[in-house]
C-alpha cells in the first residue's frame, strides 16, 4: 500500500491582534519558553532580558501563554514585566554561540563574498550539514520529494522522533535542484517531520572548526507540520511498507496544502 502527501505549498499567513494597553517583556536574564504549562515540557525558545513577548492568556495559574516571534508557548508569570504601551525597553542582545551567520537582516549576496559557492547535485548531501544519512535495506520504501517551485532550489532535512525519550535526530538531507524530483530509499521505520530550505546559491563557510551553509539569495525557512510515518503494517494478507510523495513550490498556495510554518535559518540548521 503507497500513501500519499497533498503538495506543500509556501505561504505566508498575517496574524492580526488588538493593540494591547500593556507591553510584556521578559524581566530576568533568562527565562524559558516551554510547550506547556511546567516545567517537565519541552523548551521552545530560551529569552533574554527585555525580549518582548504578546501575552494570550492568563488561564494557567502560575504560568502565561505567550506569543514570541513566531511561537507560542508558556512561560512563568513570574518571569514578565507588564508596563504601559508607549515605555520603551531596550532588550537585551540575543547571544548566539555559532557565530554571526544567522543574521537574517542582510541578505545580500556582497555579505558572503567569503563563503565558498558549491554545485551540488539532486540527492546530494551538503557537507555542512555534517550527518551519516540512516538506511534500512530491508524497508522498500521511498519519500518522492518533487521540486517544481519557480527557479528555486531546496535542501530538505527528515528529521525521526524519538518517542520514547523526545529526541529528534536528522536521518537524510537532500539537495534538489529547481525541477528536479529525487527519492530518498529504504528509510527506517518510524515517524519523521520536514524542515525545508529554499533559496538560490548554497555557500559555506568554515570557522573555528564549525561549517555554516545557506542559501544567498532569498533563503526561505520551513517546517513540516505534518507526521509521515514510515513504520510497516501488518495486515492479514502481510505488511504494507508506507511510502509518500510530495511537491515543493514556494509560489503558490492551496487549500490542500502539507501544514508548514515558518522557522528562522537557526532553527533549520539546528
Amino acid at each position: 500500500m503507497k500513501r500519499f502527501l497533498a503538495s506543500i505549498f509556501i505561504f505566508l499567513s498575517i496574524t492580526l491582534v488588538n493593540a494591547q494597553e500593556e507591553l510584556y517583556f521578559v524581566s530576568v536574564e533568562s527565562s524559558s519558553l516551554r510547550s506547556g504549562p511546567g516545567t517537565n515540557y519541552n523548551v521552545v525558545a530560551e529569552l533574554g532580558k527585555g525580549m518582548q513577548v504578546l501575552l494570550i492568556s492568563e488561564d494557567f495559574g502560575d504560568w502565561w501563554t505567550v506569543q514570541y516571534k513566531t511561537m507560542n508557548g508558556f512561560i512563568r508569570r513570574s518571569d514578565i514585566l507588564a508596563v504601559p504601551a508607549g515605555i520603551v525597553i531596550q532588550p537585551k542582545e540575543e547571544e548566539d554561540n555559532e557565530g554571526d551567520y544567522y543574521e537574517e537582516e542582510d541578505t545580500t549576496s556582497s555579505k558572503y563574498d567569503d563563503w565558498e559557492s558549491t554545485e551540488y547535485e539532486t540527492g546530494e548531501t551538503p557537507e555542512c550539514l555534517n550527518i551519516v544519512p540512516e538506511f534500512d535495506y530491508s524497508l522498500d520504501n521511498y519519500l518522492k520529494i518533487n521540486n517544481v517551485g519557480s527557479n528555486t532550489e531546496a535542501v530538505v532535512k527528515l528529521i525521526k522522533i524519538d518517542n520514547t525519550n523526545g529526541e529528534e535526530l536528522t536521518y537524510r538531507i537532500a539537495y534538489i535542484q529547481d525541477g528536479d524530483v529525487h527519492q530518498m530509499k529504504n528509510i527506517p521505520a518510524g515517524k519523521y517531520y520536514l524542515k525545508i530550505a529554499y533559496g538560490k546559491d548554497w555557500r559555506e563557510f568554515t570557522e573555528n572548526g564549525n561549517c555554516f551553509g545557506r542559501f544567498v539569495e532569498n533563503p526561505q525557512y520551513e517546517k513540516g507540520d505534518d507526521i509521515v510515518d514510515f513504520t510497516p503494517i501488518k495486515t492479514s494478507q502481510g505488511t504494507d511498507v508506507p511510502s509518500y510523495e510530495l511537491s515543493l513550490d514556494v509560489s503558490n498556495s492551496s487549500s490542500n496544502s502539507l501544514e508548514t510554518e515558518d522557522i528562522s535559518e537557526k532553527d533549520f540548521n539546528n
